[in-house]
């Protein structure tokens, strides 16, 4: 039992740190506006885990693998959101860039979230991922699923935290922040690259 939680958590670790828009855009944000900022979008992206977790609990999951214009539908849905806030990131100006970038980082949770939940695709990809790590014999799918997702959301958590908390640093020893006036531009290009992912998956 031991042995096949432990073999997970260090799965789900490789999965979590291999490199994507997510943790690109979870560095950016910290480098920019702090490891605070990081940490809510961070809670945001890790946050829709759970909500992930829960549809594969009550066979939501097997219902998407049926209707594929459902997860279509979201899809495009998130992709709009992103594209959204891609174009607000891009035409700030030096003028109006405290502003926007405050209104953008009053909705960092909802932008991660949203980011998350708007890959249906998660869901399946839990639903072939998480049998394979069933590690009790008399307890149900249902609680072995529950608990194989809170462990993937507390290592990403984690991950995604200390990714905030060192990128902040390492941003101000090398005042990377202060040198680079075009942060704005970068976090547009990673939300237009997330939302073609979702539409070119």
């Amino acid at each position: 039992m031991l042995n096949t939680l432990f073999l997970f958590l260090f799965t789900s670790l490789t999965l979590t740190l291999f490199p994507g828009p997510d943790i690109l855009l979870v560095i950016s944000t910290s480098v920019q506006r702090g490891w605070r900022s990081g940490f809510e979008l961070s809670l945001g992206l890790t946050s829709g885990i759970l909500i992930h977790t829960l549809v594969l609990v009550l066979g939501v999951g097997s219902l998407l693998a049926i209707y594929p214009q459902v997860i279509r539908l979201i899809e495009l849905m998130g992709a709009a959101y992103l594209i959204y806030l891609g174009v607000m990131s891009w035409r700030v100006k030096s003028t109006d860039s405290m502003s926007t970038n405050k209104k953008i980082t009053q909705n960092l949770f909802v932008t991660g979230l949203i980011m998350n939940i708007s890959n249906p695709k998660v869901s399946l990809f839990f639903l072939s991922f998480f049998p394979v790590f069933l590690f009790h014999d008399s307890w149900s799918y249902a609680v072995q699923f529950l608990i194989l997702g809170v462990l993937f959301f507390i290592q990403a958590v984690f991950v995604f935290f200390s990714c905030s908390l060192f990128f902040h640093r390492l941003g101000q020893k090398i005042q990377v922040s202060k040198s680079f006036d075009h942060w704005d531009k970068v976090q547009a290009v990673l939300f237009f690259v997330i939302a073609l992912v979702l539409i070119y998956p």
